[in-house]
C-alpha cells in the first residue's frame, strides 16, 4: 500500500509542520514522509517506519549523513 496525499498531508500536519530532523518549521510542500526501512527491503508504511522531514535532511539521509535507524 502507497501513502494518499491525503495521510501525508495529515502526517505534516500532526508533526505542526516541523522537520522531525532538524526542527524547523517549513510550509508542507518543502517537506517529504520519509521510510526509515526503506520499502524495498521490507519497510512498510506503518507510522513507526515514517518521518516527516525537510527536503534537505531527505537528501542527507539518503546521502548516508543520518543513520537509518530514525536519527
Amino acid at each position: 500500500m502507497t501513502l494518499t496525499n491525503y495521510q501525508k498531508d495529515l502526517l505534516k500536519k500532526f508533526v505542526r509542520h516541523t522537520c522531525e530532523q532538524c526542527k524547523k518549521v517549513f510550509d508542507s510542500k518543502e517537506l517529504t514522509i520519509h521510510h526509515i526501512n526503506r520499502k524495498i527491503i521490507g519497510g512498510i508504511d506503518g507510522l513507526r517506519n515514517l518521518k516527516v522531514i525537510c527536503k534537505s535532511c531527505h537528501k542527507l539521509y539518503h546521502s548516508g549523513e543520518f543513520k537509518r535507524s530514525g536519527g
